[in-house]
């Protein structure tokens, strides 16, 4: 319990140092807490808060966070929809410092595994610091990296490292993590890891699956990607449906349940503001995927062309046994509040309609909605909600995600349609469907019978492969938005950049540095800027990867 209220502390301290009213202040208390912090606390204690801030980070970014699962058309906002024209990349953008306060915790957690030779420990631990690192650098460009906590050695503005120099420096750490935990001995304690029960096999496999993410990113600048990747394939990987690196959510507190759920949004309406994307339910419809009512509810009024259902109703049982009604309007021209609303209809007799990309705060309008002053602020009930799967504080479906089985099948399954490792491309393709099915609890015959389907299969030509590999990659990171997003800006694919109302605008590539960071640091943030092209610190300069 000493132990616990250390933890509890110094995770207090952390979130204490984003209140600060300066980056000076920030940067002097990293020396203090990097000298005090961790001195007498054991590294199993440090795994599961690591585990906890690292998963739950990624997955605030997954549907909490509207800005990137707008941008990749999985959701569309009903309500203050900035995000449905990426307009969140506007601003600058803190991210990088909330990875950076879990980076003091876990190079903290380093340095006391060092002490007590716990290499396993510190494996793991480097395995983390690889990915929060890489998300900076993925989503910023040039970052600090070699200077980066340095506070104790009296660097308080660290030099911001070349984006290439840093991938080399990420690609060794996961070498010398896996070695680590191959050479180790020590047990890890299953009480406190919270992603694997102590099961050191799966550990090493999410590092090697970790590298193939990274070589496949920087694959269009590394010559040997294709040897990295064979190389790594020699190592276990992620293949079973079962190995996720992710966490179940509790559900008692808000720290520890779906940020969607009844503890965090007591109100419904923060979630009626969040609708699947047309792109997205679209897609699922055209491929008769039972993602479908898993992830998407039945509209509650939808649109009939035929008089003769006008007010019938249609009772829905979902794969999870949420229950929905909804009752058929008819289309009456003759109506004049109707007809107003023609031309922003877009589905008709469909139990299933997706929020239309880019659309403005234009809530009234989805797809028509004329009855304003029964729908509220946010209601509109001619656009399909998320299913109630989504308003749940835990289920065994909703875990907070690093990287999923599937995830890894895509990634072998590109590389071997481009030749760059030997195998089955169909294999690895069909592998990562079943996976994300599997996952999300349809059961075997069904996943039989989606892939059974010619729509399922993949083309002869390498570019009609490459493109459905996305595409299904693409519904799989349904809720992995931070790699939905660096997939959709790497590969182009799946071709969704002008849909609905979102002609006109340019996709982003990246974020703006944060403010503070032209205040407090401006040396290292010049020269940041300086390798971008063009050199301009804004969402659509490319960094060093996509030059």
């Amino acid at each position: 319990m000493k132990s616990y209220i250390k933890i509890f502390a110094f995770s207090a301290l952390l979130t204490g140092i984003t209140t600060s009213c300066s980056e000076d202040e920030l940067r002097v208390v990293d020396t203090v807490q990097q000298l005090d912090a961790v001195e007498s606390v054991n590294d199993p204690f440090l795994l599961a808060s690591v585990i906890k801030q690292t998963s739950l980070f990624y997955q605030n970014m997954g549907f909490d966070n509207r800005r990137l699962p707008s941008a990749v058309q999985h959701m569309q906002s009903n309500y203050q929809s900035g995000d449905n024209f990426y307009s969140g990349f506007k601003s600058p953008i803190d991210d990088m410092y909330s990875a950076m306060n879990i980076l003091k915790l876990i190079d903290g957690s380093i340095g006391l595994a060092d002490k007590r030779a716990s290499k396993v420990h510190k494996g793991i631990f480097i395995t983390f610091r690889v990915m929060l690192f890489s998300y900076m650098t993925d989503f910023y460009g040039d970052v600090y990296y070699t200077q980066a906590l340095k506070a104790r050695e009296g660097i308080l503005y660290p030099k911001y490292d070349k984006q290439s120099d840093t991938y080399t420096g990420l690609l060794k750490e996961l070498d010398d993590a896996t070695a680590l935990m191959n050479s180790g001995t020590e047990p890890i304690d299953k009480s406190y890891d919270l992603m694997f029960g102590g099961d050191k096999t799966k550990w090493l496999k999410f590092a090697n699956s970790l590298k193939l993410r990274l070589i496949m990113r920087a694959s269009g600048k590394l010559t040997d990607a294709g040897a990295r990747m064979t190389a790594v394939l020699a190592s276990p990987v992620f293949t079973d449906a079962t190995e996720n690196a992710s966490i179940a959510y509790v559900g008692t507190t808000a720290d520890n349940s779906w940020k969607g759920g009844t503890i965090n949004w007591g109100s419904v309406d923060e979630f009626n503001k969040r609708r699947p994307c047309k792109t997205l339910v679209d897609k699922l419809v055209e491929l008769k995927d039972p993602r479908l009512n898993v992830w998407v509810a039945p509209v509650e009024t939808p649109w009939t062309t035929d008089k003769s259902k006008d007010g019938q109703t249609v009772a829905t049982t979902d794969a999870n046994g949420f229950t929905y009604t909804s009752k058929w309007e008819y289309l009456d021209v003759n109506n004049k509040d109707m007809a107003a609303q023609v031309s922003n209809i877009t589905d008709t007799d469909k139990l299933y309609v997706g929020f239309i990309a880019g659309m403005l705060s234009d809530w009234k309008n989805g797809n028509g909605h004329y009855n304003t002053a029964a729908g509220g602020v946010v209601g509109n009930f001619k656009v399909s909600q998320y299913s109630q799967l989504f308003r749940q504080n835990k289920h065994n479906l909703l875990k907070a995600q690093l990287m999923n089985s599937d995830e890894v099948q895509f990634i072998l399954a590109e590389a071997a349609a481009k030749g760059l490792i030997s195998g089955s491309a169909d294999t690895y393709y069909r592998k990562g469907i079943t996976n994300s099915l599997l996952r999300w609890g349809v059961k075997q015959a069904d996943v039989d019978k989606y892939l059974a389907q010619t729509s399922i299969a993949l083309p002869v030509d390498k570019a009609g492969q490459l493109a459905k590999i996305a595409e299904q990659k693409w519904l799989a990171l349904f809720t992995v938005s931070t790699e939905a997003y660096l997939d959709l800006r790497r590969t182009g694919l799946p071709n969704i950049f002008s849909n609905g109302r979102l002609t006109g605008y340019t996709f982003p590539v990246r974020y703006r540095y944060p403010g503070n960071e032209l205040g407090q640091n401006r040396t290292a943030y010049d020269l940041g800027v300086s390798t971008l092209s063009p050199a301009t610190d804004n969402e659509f300069s490319k960094m060093w990867l996509l030059q």
